[in-house]
C-alpha cells in the first residue's frame, strides 16, 4: 500500500512538473517549453519531400562554405558532408505521435588536437549572415559558469523548420531542421 502511495504521488509530481514546464499539455503532445502550439506553427509544409532534403542541404552547405574547414555528419563513422549526398537522410518525428515528420543534419567540427576554438567570432559571423538575410535569431547561453562557452543561435522557420549554430572551445556545429510534412 506504501509503495502504490509513494508511486502515485512520484507520478503526480512529474505530471506537474511538466505542466509547469510547459513539456506537457493535456490530451495533446509533449512539446518544447517555448511551443505555443501542439503542432507545428502554421500547419505542415505542402512541400515535396524531395524538395525538403534538397533545402534542408543547401541550408548546411551555406553555412559549411561561409565557415570553411572539414564538416563531419552525425553518421557511423562520421563522414565529410557532402551537399550533392542525397542517400541515408530519413524523415524524423515532428511530433510524439509521429504524424508527421522533418529532415534533420547535423554536421560538426572539432578543435584539433590540444587546441581549444574561440566560440565568439564564429557566433558572431553567423549571427551577421542571418541578419543580412532578415532572420530573427535567439540566443542560447553561453552559461556563466560552463568552461567551454558552449552556445547557440537559432532561427525558427515556418512549418517548425530550424537552423542553429553551435560554437563552445571544443565543437562548432550546425545543424538544420527541414518544414514538417505529414507522415503517410
Amino acid at each position: 500500500m506504501a509503495r502504490t502511495r509513494r508511486f502515485r504521488a512520484a507520478a503526480t509530481l512529474a505530471v506537474v512538473l511538466m505542466l509547469m514546464t510547459g513539456c506537457f499539455y493535456p490530451g495533446g503532445t509533449m512539446t518544447n517549453p517555448g511551443d505555443d502550439v501542439l503542432s507545428a506553427p502554421n500547419g505542415l509544409s505542402t512541400k515535396p519531400r524531395d524538395q525538403l532534403l534538397d533545402e534542408a542541404l543547401k541550408q548546411v552547405n551555406e553555412l559549411v562554405q561561409l565557415m570553411g574547414g572539414e564538416w563531419l555528419d552525425s553518421g557511423v563513422p562520421p563522414s565529410v558532408f557532402d551537399p550533392t549526398n542525397r542517400a541515408g537522410w530519413v524523415l524524423d518525428a515532428c511530433d510524439m505521435p509521429a504524424t508527421s515528420g522533418q529532415y534533420s543534419i547535423n554536421v560538426s567540427q572539432q578543435a584539433a588536437p590540444g587546441t581549444e576554438i574561440d566560440p565568439f567570432p564564429p557566433v558572431a559571423k553567423v549571427r551577421a549572415h542571418w541578419e543580412k538575410l532578415g532572420y530573427t535569431i535567439r540566443q542560447i547561453g553561453p552559461p556563466s559558469q560552463d568552461r567551454t562557452k558552449g552556445h547557440s543561435i537559432v532561427v525558427d522557420l515556418p512549418h517548425k523548420a530550424a537552423l542553429e549554430f553551435f560554437a563552445s572551445t571544443e565543437v562548432l556545429s550546425i545543424s538544420v531542421d527541414s518544414e514538417c510534412v505529414k507522415l503517410k
